[in-house]
């Protein structure tokens, strides 16, 4: 009975946000122009947080105690499939997950009173937002060789050096940087610091290049610092603890990345099923040739099949079970299933699914980014033999 309660809610949840992107955010917002811009607009971040907020969805996941409704992961993927196959390019903010509330959520118990009410609170009031910096042109999926560097000088740090790729940077009023902390009698350790961006260009804090690859994603850049100093009271958890805390909640983040690439290919199959109902050629609908009916079928199945695979190990992970290898699955197969059913989008619209403007195209290119981010498809596979052999 009380998993039929919870199944209820989450459709009831479901439908309130298909309201909410159909009739606010899809008029508000300007996907396609987006697309073309470096940036998008600060007052669109703004209002998007402030209205998801409003109703409800922003940091959604949060225990009830911090403004959330405590969603389960289960629930909380089946909103980002719903986002992300709206095509909403402003999706990542409705449920505060680019640098939001869920990413603070997750760490509630780490942060220090104080800091939770300068920095946490305007966060999960949708007041402010924030970013978690790990990469660096040296160090991506091998997180130990970071070289940024944290020097003790009395009662702050002094932090050097270059992070990249950096999600939300250009948005956030603070960031959780990973620096390697310079220990005279244990040598090195990374430890992980709150840095205020307000401090920009006073106190050796710079945002550096917005970075916009060739996917439709604008929200990354760089974050660079040059002797910038940081009070000792901005550690986060314990010092040396930045990568345990950095990794803590990587099956989870991995895993929930699945639903946003099952959100996106079931967008192309049904603009692909749509098309080849609506495109005729030789006197009749292409959808009548057995070539598009063969990848249509194709299409449905590996999304059926990732779709199964995605929620059998959130399910997992609501219980408390361990998924480490299964949760590397879901990345990596969700991803390359996303790239497959985007291939054949293209494919089943022809030159019109290569035209600067249209969804598909700019589909095409994102998914391209799904098999890098949060762990590139061969650091899966990495992980998910690690697994195996153990159990040899």
């Amino acid at each position: 009975m009380q998993e039929t309660v919870q199944i209820e809610n989450i459709e009831h949840l479901r439908d309130r946000l298909l309201h909410f992107i159909h009739n606010e955010l899809l008029p508000f917002e300007r996907e396609h122009e987006i697309d073309s811009e470096k940036e998008i607009p600060m007052e669109q971040i703004k209002w998007v947080r402030k209205r998801a907020k409003e109703l409800g969805f922003y940091g959604i996941s949060l225990p009830k105690e911090a403004g959330g409704q405590a969603l389960s992961l289960k629930g909380l993927c089946v909103l980002k499939e719903e986002l992300a196959k709206s095509g909403a390019a402003l999706w990542g903010h409705v449920l505060g997950e680019i640098g939001g509330p869920l990413r603070i959520g997750q760490m509630l118990k780490i942060f220090t009173p104080d800091q939770i009410t300068r920095y946490v609170m305007p966060v999960i009031n949708a007041e402010a937002g924030c970013c978690f910096a790990l990469s660096e042109p040296g160090a991506g999926s091998d997180a130990h060789a970071i070289q940024t560097t944290a020097v003790r000088e009395g009662d702050d740090y002094i932090l050097h050096g270059k992070k990249h790729f950096i999600s939300a940077a250009p948005y956030a009023d603070w960031a959780i940087v990973m620096a390697k902390e310079i220990v005279e009698a244990d040598g090195e350790r990374v430890t992980a610091f709150i840095v205020e961006k307000q401090s920009e260009g006073r106190s050796g804090f710079e945002l550096g290049n917005i970075q916009v690859p060739i996917s439709g994603e604008r929200s990354t850049a760089e974050l660079i610092f040059n002797q910038c100093r940081v009070p000792s009271t901005n550690i986060l958890g314990q010092p040396g603890k930045g990568l345990m805390l950095g990794l803590s909640r990587i099956n989870e983040n991995r895993a929930s990345w699945g639903a946003t690439y099952l959100g996106v290919a079931q967008r192309l199959l049904d603009l692909s099923i749509d098309h080849a109902k609506q495109r005729v050629q030789f006197g009749r609908p292409i959808g009548d040739f057995q070539a598009i009916q063969h990848m249509l079928a194709e299409m449905a199945t590996e999304i059926y099949a990732a779709r199964c695979m995605l929620y059998d190990v959130i399910e997992k992970i609501d219980h408390g079970e361990e998924v480490r290898g299964a949760s590397s699955m879901v990345k990596l197969y969700s991803s390359e299933v996303a790239n497959r059913v985007a291939d054949k989008a293209v494919q089943i619209f022809g030159g019109q699914g290569l035209m600067k403007g249209h969804p598909v195209e700019k589909m095409y290119r994102d998914v391209r980014l799904f098999r890098i981010l949060t762990g590139t498809s061969e650091i899966q596979k990495n992980m998910i033999a690690k697994e195996l052999l153990k159990k040899l």
